[in-house]
């Protein structure tokens, strides 16, 4: 097994990882200083479309780790990318937050809202607090209708302090049983964020895969070809992680930790 030594560059997840919910894992913060001071490279890859790229960055920064927006790659980025580059020009529904609406603009797509979002050339998903039956609705009859289904991720929930909110996963399932269709995705554990991400660090040689979430993060980053090294402070737990197919190549209690080796 590789030591941290040996790597110049990490791909490290947010949720779960460096906070949970509006907390920062305890020593999170420290952690990240230590290894931008020690000269790592570093890029932040979220399943989590929920801000932009820019707000990621100035929370961290907020937080004492001073990065760009550039460190931060986005399900929302890399899922808009997707659907842009499969109906260039075309017109989206899509269900999820305003930042995600304002990425998938920005990709090249145009957005149609309430009933006209039925004839949309693509669906995007992304959980939300507001979905509701009329988005369901919506993204139903459009699927019918031949509309392709792009989502963030399958991650079914979100680390909060509290325990698990429903997550992306959740919101994708109802869309997929009530239309029959089936999603591509953007985020991880697919390859599209990682080959963004990648593109950011690329004069890193030995790069690493740091998450939370076994079927996310530690899969994807397997099949990008990664090393992979589990935090305990999310959504996975040991026993899941030791007991996968595809165990992570690391399990480390949190960041803190990782940062000690």
């Amino acid at each position: 097994m590789a030591t941290l030594d040996e790597f110049d560059g990490l791909l490290i997840d947010l949720d779960g990882v460096v906070w949970i919910g509006r907390e920062l894992v305890p020593g999170s913060v420290e952690a990240l200083r230590s290894l931008l001071d020690a000269g790592m490279a570093i890029v932040f890859v979220t399943n989590n479309p929920g801000k932009p790229a820019s707000e990621y960055a100035r929370r961290l920064t907020d937080a004492g780790v001073e990065v760009g927006a550039e460190q931060i790659v986005t399900a929302g980025e890399a899922t808009a990318s997707l659907a842009a580059e499969r109906s260039p020009g075309g017109t989206a529904f899509t269900i999820g937050g305003r930042a995600f609406h304002d990425t998938i603009v920005t990709a090249g797509l145009r957005l149609l809202e309430g009933e006209a979002g039925r004839e949309a050339d693509a669906v995007l998903v992304s959980g939300h607090r507001g979905f509701d039956y009329d988005e369901l609705l919506t993204a139903t009859l459009a699927l019918q209708r031949g509309a392709a289904l792009f989502a963030t991720s399958r991650d079914p929930t979100l680390p909060m302090p509290g325990g698990p909110w429903p997550g992306t996963g959740a919101v994708l399932a109802a869309v997929e049983t009530a239309s029959g269709a089936t999603a591509e995705i953007g985020g991880k554990p697919e390859p599209h964020l990682f080959e963004m991400a990648r593109e950011r660090i690329s004069a890193a040689e030995q790069v690493a895969m740091v998450g939370d979430r076994v079927s996310s993060d530690i899969e994807g980053g397997r099949r990008a070809g990664l090393e992979t090294i589990l935090v305990l402070s999310g959504a996975s737990s040991r026993a899941e992680a030791e007991g996968a197919v595809h165990p992570p190549d690391r399990i480390v209690a949190d960041l803190a930790a990782l940062a000690r080796r």
